[in-house]
């Protein structure tokens, strides 16, 4: 399988764009499952039926650190991600280099792994069309990841979900923008979208124009835990807001971002510091 490269990495400035090949059809294969595998074996007999790390369905939020970079950095990142407290880690293909060789470091690591390719529309790298967004998508899922990150307002997002559930990989719905926090009802919208496309997680991160921006999608998450039946991660971005991190157990998060190298989103505090606020109010 040829490997999609990358620019330098480690910082999101200076990356130079995303070098594909010609468009082609891309079909998810089978790989062996490890032990934190999102693909389970079904009663009904060979079909694997998708499920989520425990981290991400358990009374607590679990603390995701972002890695990406050339395959090198991937790995000190990878250890790095562990020894803060980590207990997920997301891969973001889109900063990362020589994929091939990133998703063979991170088979050997402990911690499952959430693979995102985050398009340019929503503050990642990718600059593809709906067609390369979603054979970039099938690629990353055929390499045998834990999870699978798909925005949902992408074109192609409704033809990904099923071929990845098919092939036992959960999927995180996910929206992000970096321009406003949208009235409630705009964000109920959202999600509901995510659950008519099945996605076994829903992810939503929004820039806090103000302070009370913040307080109301922390005090609209709350209101909207449990009401869809799967877990939801809910973010106010910014430095300004980079406190509620820190808060998720407060609005029924189900996960928190936490750094060990750049950001790959404003506002995301230092891993070991969230791990041990977590820790401290989980007692």
């Amino acid at each position: 399988m040829t490997g999609m490269t990358w620019g330098s990495s480690r910082s999101l400035e200076g990356r130079s764009p995303l070098r594909t090949g010609p468009s082609r059809p891309i079909e998810l294969r089978h790989e062996a499952a490890g032990p934190w595998s999102g693909r389970q074996p079904s009663e009904a007999g060979g079909a694997m039926e998708p499920r989520l790390p425990g981290a991400l369905t358990g009374t607590k939020p679990a603390l995701i650190v972002p890695v990406f970079g050339a395959p090198g950095e991937i790995s000190g990142l990878a250890e790095r991600a562990s020894a803060a407290g980590a207990d997920i880690i997301e891969w973001r293909a889109d900063l990362s280099e020589d994929w091939d060789s990133c998703a063979d470091i991170l088979a050997d690591s402990e911690l499952p792994t959430i693979a995102t390719v985050r398009s340019d529309r929503e503050g990642g790298r990718f600059p593809g069309t709906g067609h390369d967004y979603a054979a970039a998508a099938m690629k990353i899922a055929a390499m045998g990841f834990d999870v699978l990150d798909v925005e949902i307002k992408r074109s192609s997002a409704f033809q990904i979900f099923p071929v990845a559930h098919d092939h036992g990989i959960p999927v995180i719905a996910s929206h992000h923008n970096f321009k406003e926090t949208p009235r409630d009802v705009e964000i109920i919208e959202i999600l509901e979208e995510m659950v008519e496309a099945e996605a076994d997680l829903l992810k939503v991160a929004f820039q806090p124009a103000h302070a009370d921006d913040t307080w109301r999608q922390m005090e609209l998450s709350r209101g909207l835990h449990g009401r869809f039946g799967v877990p939801i991660i809910s973010i106010s971005m910014g430095h300004d807001a980079a406190w509620s991190r820190l808060a998720a157990h407060a609005c029924g998060s189900a996960a928190t971002f936490g750094t060990v190298g750049g950001e790959s989103a404003p506002g995301q505090l230092d891993a070991a510091l969230v791990r041990s606020v977590l820790d401290a109010l989980d007692r």
